[in-house]
């Protein structure tokens, strides 16, 4: 999803946020698990001392409060099942969920980014932005913890929604893998098939909807919404690349980002090897 490929084959290969930045977006993300994502992937990408500093670096990045050892142990093994960012238990940091400092970095953000009506005319100026928000309640093996996310998801989800945000905003939730912890993902079929099939939703504005439809329909034989379609094919990690590839330069994205996004229906019984999917990690396979 970062660099719309596995192994990249030339160095400087560009982050999916370096087509926002170059575009004039903020760039910003929220990595609740005190891991440097971005670096782990991206980083022997470009010499160290240009990494951070960059052009290709974020606007805004928040990290550090969640490697407080309150949180994420200093000494000793950090990923146990009581403290930290796998623990069974609910996550907490100066007595609120951590999820909520993260939120609370958003709403603040958000403010700052977007216009709102009660401010001075001369001040309401728009700033289009790209945020990345890593929450990692999900990654434990209870599936207990997820739900003391609910209610600050669901509230956040309803203030973009009430601010009129969700009109020119793309909203996607998902993982980059389903539960692979706990005695379901060790010890049934059923567990190893969610471990493959990791949770997306979006949420995209009417006139993105209407005119991904109209595409679809003027470009070929299928009669359905492509979002649709696209729901009960094979789709990959690459294809959410592209779909990010499109929103960045739209509205002069290349045809052919387009087609290897989700607003484009992708092939009908397309194969694990045509995706790009491992043995390993195949579930469409056929006797």
């Amino acid at each position: 999803m970062f660099l719309g490929d596995i192994y990249p084959k030339k160095r400087n290969t560009l982050p999916i946020w370096a087509y926002f930045r170059d575009r004039g977006y903020i760039t910003a993300r929220v990595e609740s698990g005190c891991e440097d994502w971005a670096k782990e992937y991206n980083g022997h990408n470009y010499p160290q001392q240009d990494f951070a500093v960059s052009n290709r670096s974020l606007d805004y990045e928040l990290t550090a409060p969640f490697c407080l050892p309150e949180f994420y142990p200093s000494v000793g093994n950090p990923f146990g099942n009581f403290k930290g960012p796998y623990s069974i238990i609910a996550r907490c940091l100066f007595g609120r969920y951590l999820h909520e400092w993260a939120f609370d970095y958003l709403y603040k953000l958000r403010r700052e980014l977007r216009p709102q009506p009660a401010m001075p005319q001369k001040a309401r100026k728009h700033r289009p932005y790209m945020i990345t928000v890593a929450l990692m309640e999900g990654h434990e093996g209870t599936g207990e913890v997820l739900r003391t996310l609910d209610d600050a998801l669901a509230a956040f989800i309803k203030d973009m929604r009430d601010s009129g945000e969700l009109d020119d905003t793309v909203l996607i939730i998902g993982g980059d893998h389903g539960l692979h912890m706990g005695l379901n993902f060790a010890y049934t079929q059923n567990g190893r098939i969610e471990h493959q099939n990791p949770f997306f939703a979006m949420s995209v504005p009417e006139w993105l909807h209407q005119f991904a439809g109209d595409y679809q329909a003027n470009d070929n034989q299928e009669q359905a919404h492509p979002l649709a379609l696209n729901e009960q094919r094979l789709t990959t990690p690459f294809e959410l690349h592209h779909t990010f590839r499109v929103l960045a330069e739209w509205p002069e994205f290349s045809s052919d980002s387009w087609k290897r996004s989700l607003f484009y229906a992708q092939k009908k019984g397309r194969t694990c090897d045509e995706a790009g999917i491992g043995a390993g990690f195949c579930m469409c396979k056929t006797k």
